[in-house]
């Protein structure tokens, strides 16, 4: 059986796991903000896209609580989270496409941030520069005993019979 193999949870990683989480938490805010029916988010005739603010408040909800769990797994090594991520963040970009005409400056900034959390999420994690993996235990393990050169003792004495490392054998 091959040993697992460990996970690096570093550097874009937890960028990627830091912007998902906050974005979880703002649409968390903001479905709790849509039940509420915040001014902030009620349009003319009270709907906002093709539903009521009642679907949204709980699509947001529901999406805030998938994006925290991703989150906390991208920052535990999952590969399901990875997957789930890269997922949400290319609805995310192609869903502010929409808004566009609407916010451009919000709707560019965004899709610039999905595309940088796809980036970290999608690059190969290289080992850092001046580090390595260690060999497997297996390879590594080579008693004294194995070697014929210590097969005696480790330190010559007087009367002794046995070649140890100290006395050259003939």
């Amino acid at each position: 059986m091959e040993p697992a193999r460990s996970v690096r949870t570093g550097g874009w990683l937890v960028f990627a796991a830091i912007i998902i989480f906050i974005a979880g938490f703002h649409n968390l805010i903001y479905g709790v903000a849509a039940l509420d029916n915040y001014a902030y988010l009620v349009g003319e005739n009270g709907t906002i896209i093709f539903q009521d603010l009642n679907f949204w408040g709980w699509l947001l909800i529901a999406m805030g609580i998938v994006e925290i769990a991703v989150a906390a797994g991208l920052l535990t090594g999952k590969q399901w989270a990875r997957w789930a991520a890269i997922a949400i963040c290319a609805i995310n970009a192609v869903a502010h496409l929409a808004f566009l005409a609407v916010f451009p400056v919000w709707a560019v900034v965004v899709i610039a941030l999905d595309v940088l959390v796809i980036y970290a999420l999608t690059r190969y994690d290289a080992p850092l520069r001046g580090s390595y993996e260690p060999y497997p235990e297996t390879d590594r393990i080579e008693t004294r005993t194995d070697r014929p050169e210590y097969t005696g003792s480790s330190r010559s004495t007087a009367g002794s019979t046995q070649p140890g490392p100290d006395v050259p054998t003939r």
